[in-house]
């Protein structure tokens, strides 16, 4: 039994298909131990989609009572996801201070300024170029903001990568993984394993699909020992998919617990 520390409602994020008591339903019937709403706040977002990608965090607070309301009890936690652009660093830093969110996660959907799921033209250049960059600019993220909890999903970028092996690997980068690393344990913040990220590798066929082995190895020999569990559902069907297994994955490094957080305060549940 986990707590799913990164989903999405349709209330809030554009690009989501359940609604808050949906995703609520669904985690009582899997008997969760909690579950975080993490709804999608891009700043300045590269894309006209036809759909806003920030929203009203008052209204979404006004909400949130209500989906507390009807969890009847079930820990259900108040998050946000904020979509990294360097300028965007000190103004996310004090608008997050403004409210009290259980949790925030610090995303980066953007290769030079372009979200890979709507431009495939960014994989263009080779692959370790791509992937070295991407790594650099989390890096940088983890290094100039500081209002957050969660590192989300360091692999977004193979995830819609052509390549005949798209999965990203420590070394293929391991000085931008290195610094990356470096920033998040010196300044106490948590490295999500993203389980979607396991699954879009599932689909294309990969055998090789849990998290890189360097990459969770590496983490652990620099000193970082927190490690958060994350479905990114957008949808009830995906909730914990694949909990079981990469949390079996991650003992096998010595990590022991899934970080979850209340108040803006890290717990951890076993593994």
């Amino acid at each position: 039994m986990f707590t799913d520390t990164h989903n999405h409602t349709s209330h809030f994020s554009s690009d989501a298909r359940m609604t808050a008591k949906e995703l609520i339903d669904a985690c009582k019937k899997l008997q969760m131990n909690g579950v975080a709403v993490t709804e999608h706040y891009e700043g300045d977002y590269p894309h006209d989609i036809g759909e806003v990608q920030i929203f009203d965090i008052p209204e979404y607070f006004e909400a949130f009572k209500s989906w507390r309301e009807y969890a009847d009890g079930f820990p259900v936690y108040c998050g946000i996801e904020l979509g990294y652009q360097k300028h965007l660093c000190g103004f996310y830093d004090d608008m997050i201070a403004k409210y009290p969110f259980d949790e925030v996660i610090l995303s980066n959907h953007l290769y030079a300024g372009k979200d890979p799921y709507f431009f495939r033209e960014c994989y263009e250049e080779d692959m370790l170029t791509v992937y070295r960059k991407y790594i650099e600019e989390m890096a940088e993220m983890a290094e100039k903001c500081n209002n957050y909890d969660i590192v989300g999903h360091y692999d977004y970028i193979n995830r819609y990568a052509p390549y005949e092996q798209p999965q990203i690997k420590y070394a293929q980068c391991p000085e931008a993984f290195d610094r990356f690393f470096s920033a998040i344990i010196s300044k106490d913040k948590c490295l999500e394993i993203n389980t979607r990220s396991v699954d879009k590798m599932r689909k294309k066929g990969l055998s090789d699909s849990l998290p890189d082995k360097e990459i969770l190895t590496r983490y652990y020999e620099m000193g970082g020992r927190n490690i958060s569990l994350g479905s990114d559902s957008h949808g009830s069907e995906t909730l914990c998919i694949h909990f079981k297994e990469v949390a079996e994955y991650l003992k096998s490094f010595g990590f022991t617990e899934n970080s979850y957080y209340v108040g803006r305060k890290r717990f951890g549940e076993p593994l």
